[in-house]
């Protein structure tokens, strides 16, 4: 919503610029399961009244690095990632965006969100609970100044998003796309203070790459939190087996990321303190 809201005072040099939050329509269609499963759906939609996005440019202001032409981020900046994390952040959180728009009239981004999301991919599974592991709720001035973390997954999406997340409390984030990569980053980064490792990859997956990690003498103690959209009865035990410190499942919280980002990063600081 942020980079909504920032884009359309960017591109709105006269008129106005709005902000409606309403429920969708019962009759309103969705293609997105998890917008179909639920009860209530809220629409959240920014309303400019600045330059506009032809039709034929209104799915790629969604990728990577790219802006409805060349002329637009030599004049008004920008690297061209905000509405590409902005689109992954809400797919995470089970929803989407869509643009209206037209050229020199301006442009309507509706972003919509699921009331409650269960992530249709452990909706229907029987889900490990995460009882007997409690994280104390990160305290009101938790700093992470200066901390730097190692995210490993093989979708960029994901890292973007996690990345926004991290960055937004001072965190120093690199990463890795799989397995070999991310041990690499890690060999020439060993400041890191944690791992978030996605299980899921191909070659080398994070069960692997955590089992490889933990070889590693000076990496035994590191915080490893394991990142997956699996959550089967079991599959936590696995992912401690291989040497993981704890585990998030998919799409992830971020308060309870940080939540857990903070716990290990106490924890190996009394850790050191012992030694």
């Amino acid at each position: 919503m942020k980079n909504l809201l920032s884009n359309a005072f960017k591109f709105t040099e006269e008129g106005s610029v709005r902000l409606k939050i309403s429920s969708s329509l019962p009759s309103r269609k969705f293609s997105s399961d998890s917008l179909k499963a639920a009860s209530q759906v809220i629409v959240f939609s920014v309303i400019d009244t600045g330059i506009g996005i032809p039709l034929e440019k209104q799915d790629l202001i969604f990728e990577a690095f790219q802006q409805a032409d060349g002329t637009t981020s030599r004049k008004y900046g920008g690297t061209g990632l905000g509405l590409t994390i902005s689109r992954e952040i809400t797919r995470l959180l089970g929803g989407m965006i869509e643009v209206e728009s037209t050229p020199g009239s301006g442009s309507t981004f509706h972003l919509y969100l699921p009331a409650k999301y269960c992530s249709p991919e452990v909706g229907n599974l029987e889900i490990e609970s995460l009882e007997n592991n409690l994280i104390p709720p990160l305290p009101k001035n938790a700093d992470f100044s200066g901390k730097k973390v190692l995210v490993v997954d093989d979708d960029i999406r994901n890292i973007f998003a996690i990345s926004t997340v991290l960055e937004s409390y001072e965190i120093n984030v690199i990463y890795g796309e799989n397995g070999k990569i991310g041990i690499k980053c890690l060999k020439d980064n060993p400041d890191v203070d944690v791992v978030l490792m996605d299980i899921m990859m191909p070659g080398m997956d994070g069960i692997e790459a955590i089992q490889e990690i933990r070889r590693i003498s000076r990496f035994r103690s590191l915080p490893i939190i394991s990142v997956t959209a699996k959550a089967m009865k079991g599959d936590r035990e696995k992912c401690l087996e291989a040497g993981a410190s704890d585990y998030i499942t998919k799409p992830v919280d971020p308060e309870k990321l940080l939540s857990m980002i903070h716990f290990w990063l106490n924890h190996a600081a009394k850790k050191r303190l012992d030694n």
